[in-house]
């Protein structure tokens, strides 16, 4: 097996996984460098599942068992630790650089599908439909992800707003009622900020909607937990892939509250549309 294709198997690229292997596969790409330090029952136990499983999706990905992986995994995350994107080289060509970039968000977005269960889509909708009001949040580059939810939810007729500063952050949060609901993203589910804030919405009694992973220290805060997982390494430079998965999922949410709202929202839409025909040159 060609070791530096691992991560990519794990979000099931090229194998077909099952729902146990998805769990395990979860815990390990969250943080592929805590991973290879994590005994057989360690990772079992996080996981949710038997070792045997364990053992059975080492093997069905080419390693002996789960030393062999372990290993394997290590000297992948060696090799990979690039400024740039993963797998770059200094002797690739413009064209290379292209296609390993497009490479490597085709198969995130790929991921999504498994990573992301409809369930949770449908809770975190429900939870939007009776809002009076929405709030997203997110810091550093999550920010723009924030703003960009807040471009699309606005044609459904609910007050919404995204927030990027911290302050402003945790002053919402603390004046938020049962009937708002706060999206806090994050990648790496790991900043203090944003999980002292998701504190702050559920002491407030504010319906919570993380899109972070599943297992992170912001989820535990968060009603509903929309599961963005790539292998991508948020220490480089220009991470573009987990931001790419952000905004897919937010199309997802937004797509599935259009569809329940039905009419309402191609009438907000022809109205928006009619109002900015004036702000655009023939």
């Amino acid at each position: 097996m060609d070791s530096t294709q691992l991560l990519d198997r794990l979000k099931g690229g090229s194998d077909k996984l099952s729902k146990s292997d998805l769990k395990i596969s979860s815990v390990i790409l969250s943080d592929p460098q805590s991973a290879i330090h994590l005994s057989i029952a360690r990772l079992a136990t996080e996981a949710g599942v038997s070792e045997p499983t364990v053992n059975r999706l080492c093997r069905k990905l080419g390693c002996d068992g789960y030393p062999d992986f372990k290993l394997k995994l290590a000297q992948e995350i060696s090799r990979g630790s690039h400024l740039f994107s993963e797998n770059m080289e200094a002797s690739d060509d413009t064209h290379t650089v292209i296609n390993k970039v497009l490479s490597s968000i085709e198969q995130s977005v790929r991921s999504i599908g498994q990573a992301t269960s409809a369930v949770s889509i449908e809770e975190a909708a429900e939870l939007l439909l009776g809002s009076k009001s929405i709030y997203f949040f997110g810091m550093g580059a999550s920010g723009p992800v924030a703003l960009d939810a807040q471009n699309k939810f606005v044609r459904f007729g609910i007050p919404v707003v995204a927030h990027t500063d911290f302050i402003n952050q945790r002053m919402i949060c603390s004046m938020l009622t049962p009937e708002d609901t706060a999206v806090f993203i994050s990648y790496t589910g790991r900043t203090s900020a944003i999980i002292e804030s998701a504190e702050l919405a559920n002491k407030s009694g504010a319906r919570t909607i993380g899109l972070t992973r599943s297992n992170s220290p912001l989820a535990k805060h968060c009603r509903v937990v929309l599961n963005a997982v790539t292998a991508e390494d948020t220490d480089l430079f220009t991470p573009m892939t987990s931001r790419i998965i952000h905004l897919a999922i937010i199309d997802i949410l937004a797509t599935k509250l259009a569809l329940e709202l039905g009419d309402e929202v191609e009438k907000n839409i022809r109205l928006i549309k009619t109002n900015l025909q004036s702000t655009r040159e023939d």
